[in-house]
């Protein structure tokens, strides 16, 4: 549009649906950018979309590994063109301040091989329910989101984190008639 009207002045809304616009999001807007990639993975933000400090922390996804017990991974999303190794050190000191038995590591930027080693060191998951074993920290890239892949852990319930609402009083209700 820029290049056929110069000089126009718009905003662009709505969901990044590839990758060109998931970079200009990340460019615009880091946190409607981390909460659109966590809702990618089928997270929910963490600390309700609040905006400031989160500890490393941007979003929950909730699993039951033996199919009973509800566990809780930690999503942490990078937008910048610079990501380091110190950033996956975080979100596992993160994890292990949290108890959280999975780490998800989402990035623009392609991770460095320093990285995955990291992320490798820290080892696997062992679900008793299905005998499989799962990367405790797992880097994603907004390429591989935009192919599908998602977070690879045993049975995801996206209702975990909801609260339940109360019942209500009925006993002062009048009848209508």
């Amino acid at each position: 549009m820029k290049a056929a009207f110069p000089g126009i002045a718009f905003t662009v809304e709505g969901t990044p649906k590839d990758l060109a616009s998931a970079v200009d999001l990340a460019t615009r807007d880091k946190y409607q950018f981390q909460w659109w990639a966590v809702s990618m993975v089928d997270a929910m933000p963490f600390g309700g979309k609040k905006k400031g400090a989160d500890g490393g922390i941007d979003g929950l996804i909730y699993f039951k590994p033996d199919g009973k017990k509800t566990e809780k991974a930690l999503v942490s999303v990078k937008g910048g063109d610079n990501v380091g190794v110190q950033m996956i050190r975080d979100l596992h000191s993160a994890m292990e301040r949290e108890k959280a038995p999975i780490g998800v590591f989402i990035t623009k930027a392609l991770p460095t091989s320093v990285m995955e080693r990291e992320a490798a060191a820290v080892g696997r998951f062992q679900s008793e329910a299905t005998g499989k074993s799962y990367a405790r920290l797992q880097i994603i890239t907004l390429a591989e989101l935009f192919q599908g892949k998602k977070p690879d852990m045993p049975y995801v319930d996206p209702t975990a984190g909801m609260k339940r609402a109360g019942r209500e009083d009925m006993s002062s209700q009048g009848s209508l008639l």
